[in-house]
């Protein structure tokens, strides 16, 4: 099997490539390695081969992680779904960079009253269910406009 650090050249490289041929610098592209299910040392041995951006889609499973890994500078991102009830456990994170899955008001109203009360900032992305697919997560497009007025806010 081949080695994290190798997969991760490899995967850099096809970035770089691709660059190459749009004209664009590699440097401002953000490789996100999604951990979810991936054991502490996997994450550590991306760690020594220079990735320090990751995403996990589970607040306990970031938490335990990043915990667990405050020391090496990582930079997380919450990528799954958020249950309201998780929203100071989320904000406490240590590195938490971004919430990918911001998707109605209730959750943007937790996770402020938690920045709040922690004295920090957070970057939020808004999660659209653009097709209405009762599969699918993120905002309804009647939601959107107001969830994103709370978030600028």
């Amino acid at each position: 099997m081949t080695g994290i650090a190798e997969r991760l050249a490899r995967v850099r490289a096809s970035i770089a490539t691709a660059c190459d041929r749009c004209g664009r610098d590699p440097r401002d592209v953000a490789l996100l390695a999604v951990s979810k299910l991936q054991p502490r040392d996997a994450v550590r041995a991306a760690i020594a081969a220079g990735q320090f951006e990751f995403g996990e889609n589970r607040v306990q499973e970031l938490v335990a992680k990043a915990d667990a890994l405050a020391k090496d500078s990582v930079r997380w991102h919450m990528i799954g779904s958020v249950q309201t009830n998780k929203a100071e456990a989320l904000v406490a994170v240590p590195g938490l960079a971004l919430v990918q899955s911001i998707d109605r008001e209730r959750l943007v109203t937790r996770l402020a009253e938690a920045c709040v009360a922690s004295g920090r900032t957070l970057e939020v992305l808004v999660q659209v269910n653009a097709t209405g697919e009762g599969s699918k997560h993120g905002a309804p497009l009647a939601e959107l406009e107001a969830i994103a007025r709370m978030v600028v806010a």
